[in-house]
């Protein structure tokens, strides 16, 4: 290395030297054991102090709490002999039980019914078999002989009830209500067929229903329940029968 070189480093190196002896602070003075003993006695007194402290203002919290727990106390005390106590031997009253739902019943009230139920007609006042047809709009009632008059200036129909089992014609007459076109699932030509108005009875349910007016002579059942008369009112479970049971003949009384 030459001597300019030299001469240029050395100001930097004596610089840098300077500086670091100028940061460096002294170290702090050594502490005599009296001194340490001493210090830590300060310590743990200001310890003491601040518990004592903190304890006092704890004991008063707690004396404050259980005064007034012993004021609620006393009030429950106080509205406990307030109250009469049970006349002896009467019984506590308790609300009456649910009422049970029949097994004929949905628990919204609606009729269950099978896929085939006895029912009670008030204008031939007898019991007949039903089939239930949830797949017909409407229902029919088994009737030959029909005829169409006139009474008090409205149109009626008498006609004959027949079926197997019936032992003999059991003659009706009632209300025209109106004409309507069937058309039966094996015959494309429409039928025209009266309707007229019956009060049916089926469990607990006694309702005025309409019925087409056929020959169902040929069929099993002389009387056919469908979808208008089962709207809103019943329930069908085909995997049963006669769910709501053999209607009852009513009393004359009560007629």
């Amino acid at each position: 290395m030459n001597k300019a070189a030299l001469s240029l480093l050395m100001p930097l190196l004596l610089s840098a030297c300077a500086s670091q002896t100028t940061t460096d602070e002294p170290p702090p003075p050594p502490v005599s054991e009296p001194e340490l003993s001493a210090a830590l006695a300060d310590q743990e007194a200001r310890l003491v102090m601040a518990m004592e402290q903190q304890g006092s203002r704890l004991n008063t919290s707690y004396h404050a709490f259980m005064k007034a727990l012993q004021q609620d106390i006393r009030n429950l005390k106080k509205q406990l002999v307030a109250v009469p106590p049970p006349t002896p031997g009467a019984a506590p009253s308790m609300p009456p039980p649910p009422p049970e739902i029949p097994d004929n019943e949905t628990r919204d009230g609606k009729l269950i019914v099978g896929e085939t139920e006895d029912v009670w007609l008030d204008a031939v006042n007898d019991a007949f078999p039903a089939r239930i047809d949830t797949g017909a709009t409407t229902s029919s009632l088994s009737a030959q002989d029909i005829t169409e008059f006139e009474r008090d200036g409205k149109p009626w129909v008498s006609f004959n009830m027949t079926h197997e089992g019936v032992e003999e014609k059991l003659p009706v007459e009632a209300p025209l209500v109106r004409y309507v076109r069937i058309r039966q699932a094996s015959a494309e030509e429409t039928e025209r067929r009266p309707v007229v108005e019956l009060t049916l009875r089926l469990g607990r349910l006694s309702e005025k229903t309409e019925f087409t007016l056929t020959d169902r002579s040929q069929m099993t059942y002389p009387v056919l329940l469908g979808r208008e008369f089962l709207k809103d009112i019943a329930v069908v479970d085909i995997a049963r029968r006669n769910v709501q049971g053999k209607p009852k003949r009513p009393n004359p009384s009560s007629e």
